[in-house]
């Protein structure tokens, strides 16, 4: 998420040189250039060597979704079914795609590579060019219109590319990575008053993209953009109020584009079929940042790991501060110096406001709650910010921290001034060089997936399941849901899922809360139990009774138990004595057939 800078400085402070405006200017583009696409690619080299047999270690879960909806995007181009919605999975209510991280700004515009070389190298290439792209969209955009020293801005582009967060969200939120639009969207929004009309129509094209490549994020960088609105007024108010009429009407241009283009897919998102309200209420109240995570350092960087510290996040996914404190001390003394300057203070502001929501409703030190209830216990309560994970708005730190690198490292390393200076502004800025180097990231870790069974992969299931009907994986935990929609989604959405991973309403709640994954039933809880401890749960008559009015909601036309599947004996006894009769062998998988 994010920001940068509005201006160099104010009047009466030391203005930097103007910044040069050409588009390229080798040797230090090219260098930039280069070396972002050499890291990005080399995060992802793991999941090159096999797009389509590899998972992340430590999110399989997400990755596994991500798979899936890039396959549902292809399958829908392909079939004229809608992209908005899905009805291949949780039959037969289906799955609301607009109401989850759909990613259709990529998954639309790349579904030939998916039809051509399935869901996995798509995800692959996707988390590699976010790698890629949103270091290099901030080296041009701070190099053209923020700073004038194009390796200050070399580095600072870098740490907001690769920073802990970012390399944390990499394990499989190549959603969150994808972050090339937020700096262009950002300065498209500082000079709308230069050509309202024309940057109208960019601003509002590029605002509905970023809608279609991530919410949330975008729900962050509208934040940013009226903090620096504020701290702008409150410092130089002219600065708006001169050129405000331009503003408005370029504002009123873009909001009609993005209007136009976003009304349909948002009355789905919000009122359409499965659709819910907020984020799951543990994960809105509970999914705070630790205070200490922000000067530690993080648990995995290139030179090690630091298990130490892995408590003070959520999970390794979602790390998304740990800068050290050596970088905090070092950026926090130079902001103070430059205080005057509009760029660090709109930073400064901006980094403040998101570190303390990222606290979440109940802020905790290492790992011990602290004070009152934080902002986020209040401002959850209000549209939009319930729908937001809090340990995600971290991630907009990263971006307001390399605003203030950058413009910090562009004036220390300023030819001219007083010469006796020199060795300060010279050791200042090693120190802030020498407190990036233990941030620097490590490659994503993956896993060998589970092997697709022949019998989905060599068309045999069409014999058990009849046009109409689902398949049920035999394994009815959230790793099972995860497994069989990576199976669909390399199948090409072929067959229908009962169950699945996604977000969606709990039919428990009045207010239309959200859950994961496909709401349970006494039958898929006495399977969950089998497949978790390995154990045959008691089968009662009602069981065997309520197991057939699932199964015949759910449209299941055959469920299946794939050889090598964790604890499949008591799965098989379990399924067995839930339907009334042993599973019949094909191929490599036990089947039982439930529609005639």
């Amino acid at each position: 998420m994010v920001i940068t800078a509005t201006a160099h400085a104010d009047p009466q402070v030391e203005a930097p040189s103007p910044p040069r405006r050409r588009l390229w200017s080798a040797p230090v583009d090219l260098v930039a250039t280069a070396l972002f696409v050499a890291v990005g690619s080399w995060l992802t080299a793991g999941l090159w060597r096999d797009p389509a047999a590899a998972t992340v270690t430590v999110n399989r879960d997400d990755q596994a979704f991500f798979e899936w909806v890039l396959a549902h995007a292809a399958h829908a181009l392909t079939h004229g079914q809608s992209v908005f919605f899905a009805s291949e999975m949780n039959t037969p209510a289906g799955v609301n795609l607009m109401a989850n991280t759909s990613i259709l700004g990529l998954a639309v515009p790349l579904a030939p590579v998916t039809l051509l070389g399935g869901p996995g190298l798509t995800f692959t290439l996707i988390l590699t060019l976010a790698l890629i792209t949103t270091p290099i969209a901030w080296y041009f955009v701070l190099s053209r219109h923020v700073v004038a020293n194009r390796w200050a801005a070399l580095a600072a582009a870098a740490f907001c590319g690769y920073a802990p967060g970012l390399a944390a969200q990499a394990q499989g939120h190549p959603n969150l990575v994808a972050q090339a639009l937020v700096p262009v969207i950002f300065w498209c929004v500082v000079r709308l008053h230069l050509q309202p009309v024309r940057r109208g129509l960019i601003l509002g094209l590029l605002v509905a993209y970023q809608f279609f490549v991530n919410e949330e994020v975008l729900f962050l960088l509208a934040q940013a953009v009226a903090i620096t609105v504020l701290v702008t007024l409150a410092g130089t108010p002219r600065r708006i109020f001169q050129p405000g009429r331009r503003y408005l009407a370029g504002f009123a241009v873009a909001g009609a584009v993005a209007f136009a283009l976003l009304a349909y897919p948002m009355y789905v998102q919000f009122a359409g079929p499965q659709s819910y309200r907020g984020v799951p209420p543990i994960v809105g109240r509970t999914f705070g940042l630790d205070v200490l995570s922000y000067v530690s350092f993080p648990p995995v960087t290139a030179y090690g790991e630091n298990p130490e510290v892995a408590k003070l996040a959520i999970n390794p996914v979602e790390a998304n501060s740990f800068f050290g404190w050596p970088l905090l001390i070092v950026l926090g003394l130079l902001a103070l110096w430059q205080v005057r300057t509009l760029a660090i203070r709109v930073a400064a502001a901006i980094a403040v406001w998101f570190a303390v929501l990222s606290f979440g409703a109940y802020p905790k030190l290492d790992g011990h709650r602290i004070g009152p209830p934080g902002p986020w216990h209040e401002l959850i309560k209000l549209p939009l910010f319930d729908s937001v994970v809090p340990a995600r708005m971290g991630l907009a730190v990263i971006p307001a921290l390399g605003v203030i690198i950058a413009v910090s490292l562009d004036r220390l390393l300023r030819r001219g001034g007083r010469r006796r200076w020199w060795p300060v502004r010279a050791a200042a800025a090693a120190a802030v060089l020498f407190s990036l180097v233990p941030l620097a990231p490590r490659p994503v870790a993956v896993s060998p997936a589970t092997p697709m069974p022949r019998f989905l992969a060599d068309g045999t299931w069409r014999a058990y399941a009849p046009p109409g009907t689902s398949l049920m994986y035999a394994d009815a935990t959230s790793r099972g849901d995860v497994v069989a929609m990576r199976w669909a989604a390399m199948a090409g959405l072929d067959f229908t899922l009962a169950r699945g991973y996604f977000l969606g309403p709990d039919p428990r709640s009045a207010d239309r809360e959200a859950i994961f994954s496909t709401p349970h039933t006494t039958t898929s809880i006495r399977i969950m139990s089998a497949a978790k401890t390995g154990r045959v749960p008691r089968i009662h008559s009602l069981d065997v009774s309520g197991a057939a009015n699932d199964l015949d909601f759910w449209k299941v036309g055959a469920i299946f138990l794939p050889d090598g599947t964790p604890n499949a004996a008591a799965l098989a006894a379990t399924i067995q004595r839930l339907v009334g009769r042993p599973g019949e062998r094909a191929g490599d998988v036990l089947v039982w057939r439930i529609a005639s």
